[in-house]
């Protein structure tokens, strides 16, 4: 047999799909490079080492802080897979493509297919977090799956950034400044509490405080779904930049751009009539939407998912109680407050309890700090029964009011030195959910001496003295006197002070 006479053999035709998967599996080393890996690994250190996190922690909060890492881990692979894309124009390799099966834009496709498996692992990462902090015994509240998925979303947006800059600017210099960019547009939207910052890959929303889950009113679900259309989008300008003009591809463009649009107006309209008055009404009657429960001569009243936290109040009121002589019989509430008429990223002061009312604030964040704040605004209501009086004491209620503080809670000595470690500046100052206590150095003095004394012999003497300690007219040298300690002479610093 001649070789013209050899039958011909026919080259079996290769799937377009299936090659793309290929080469996408292939691109998908870009989980390989070292900035995505120091991404990666930078973001899993950062959330899972032992000891981070709180030991009460919010899940709608834990959810919204789980995408901080997920932007950096995208802004890395925005950078790599552009550099895929442009790897065959850098190298001159761009002509060789045209005798392969597949066309340039199935290649492109493949490129922003590679994302996925990056935008998984960064799934995984989220989930192992909000995992860890939902097992805490005081997690509290429940986390919105739109949260969580917006940190891999993000991954993936960002991906198709990268695809699309390759395919449109093809210069080296696109990437890294695209990431310049996103950086200054996200941090410069979320600064703004109007509706263009959700057209930002990340919005934040850190506020002072954490709210109920059903006063946030994030429009979580629509940004991933804006993220997703986006995503989506800039693909297919890729694939188009591509060669790719096919109808199926016009029509996946032309979908995903109404989608896109749609989904930024609906995310941008604000909140809804019934979330600013449901925000109203817990700020300023809280007592409304509140359930109670009382131990012995206290009631906590806490919004629904925080009730778990009473347990915890009730430890640091007793421990202030057992200590305030004759005030220790006295009823007291224990009310929780929030400032919610701005939404989540609101930084307001909480509002005070009403005067005569024997009631104590308590906000929507615990730790340990919160305990001495807690104690201090227990002591308050103890001796002044009053909330609204925000200036210094330069006399015996202040004295006892620090001294109550302290010593109600098992470490409050070292929480404190904490506290004016950082705080700084002269005088004393305990913080409370509702104005601080503050003294002079004068009364901050006395103080100090009392915490050198027994604690049991100091309870005594203000058990003794109680009424006297806490008349508005008692000086620091008469309290002093009465609880067997000295009172420094009064300085001109101290006369300097603005006493309530």
């Amino acid at each position: 047999m001649t070789v013209l006479e050899r039958p011909v053999e026919t080259v079996p035709e290769v799937s377009p799909v299936r090659a793309t998967l290929a080469l996408a599996r292939v691109e998908a080393r870009l989980l390989l490079r070292p900035l995505v890996i120091l991404a990666v690994l930078g973001h899993v250190v950062m959330t899972l080492w032992p000891g981070d996190g709180e030991t009460y922690p919010v899940l709608h909060e834990v959810d919204r802080e789980s995408q901080l890492g997920p932007l950096l881990i995208g802004l890395m692979g925005l950078l790599t897979v552009n550099a895929a894309v442009l790897r065959s124009r850098r190298h001159g390799t761009e002509a060789h493509f045209g005798v392969l099966v597949l066309a340039p834009w199935w290649r492109t496709v493949a490129h922003a297919l590679s994302v996925v498996p990056l935008a998984l692992v960064t799934a995984v990462v989220v989930a192992a977090l909000f995992a860890r902090e939902a097992a805490r015994p005081g997690a509290v509240g429940h986390g919105s799956f739109a949260e969580l998925a917006t940190g891999p979303l993000i991954v993936l947006f960002l991906g198709a950034v990268g695809v699309m800059l390759g395919r449109l600017a093809r210069s080296a210099f696109a990437g890294p400044l695209a990431v310049v960019v996103v950086l200054a547009a996200t941090f410069v939207l979320v600064a703004d509490e109007g509706g263009p910052r959700w057209l930002a890959p990340l919005v934040a929303d850190e506020g002072e405080r954490p709210l109920t889950a059903e006063l946030v009113g994030r429009p979580a679900g629509w940004h991933a779904l804006y993220l997703v259309a986006a995503a989506f989008l800039m693909v297919m300008v890729a694939v188009w930049a591509s060669g790719g003009r096919t109808a199926v591809i016009r029509a996946v463009a032309a979908g995903a751009l109404a989608v896109t649009v749609a989904a930024a107006v609906m995310q941008g309209r604000g909140p809804s009539t019934e979330l600013a008055a449901a925000r109203e009404r817990a700020t300023r009657e809280p007592a409304a939407v509140q359930d109670c429960v009382r131990h012995g001569l206290t009631t906590y009243c806490a919004f629904e998912e925080f009730k778990p936290w009473t347990a915890e109040w009730r430890k640091v009121v007793d421990g202030v109680r057992a200590l305030a002589g004759p005030a220790a019989t006295r009823e007291l509430t224990v009310r929780q407050r929030v400032y919610a008429v701005k939404g989540p990223s609101a930084m307001g002061e909480l509002p005070p309890a009403p005067d005569g009312g024997h009631e104590v604030t308590i906000g929507t964040a615990w730790d340990g700090e919160r305990r001495l704040e807690l104690a201090a605004g227990v002591a308050r209501g103890m001796v002044v029964r009053s909330e609204r009086l925000g200036r210094v004491h330069c006399d015996a209620r202040g004295v006892l009011m620090f001294w109550l503080a302290i010593r109600g809670i098992p470490d409050g000595e070292a929480q404190y030195a904490t506290a004016r470690k950082n705080m700084g500046g002269g005088g004393g100052m305990i913080l409370a959910p509702v104005n601080p206590i503050t003294v002079r150095d004068r009364e901050y003095a006395v103080v100090q001496a009392l915490l050198n004394r027994p604690t049991p012999e100091i309870a005594k003497r203000i058990n003794a003295s109680w009424d006297e300690l806490t008349r508005p007219g008692t000086s620091t040298d008469r309290a002093a006197s009465l609880l067997g300690v000295t009172a420094p002479v009064e300085t001109a610093d101290d006369r300097l002070w603005a006493c309530s």
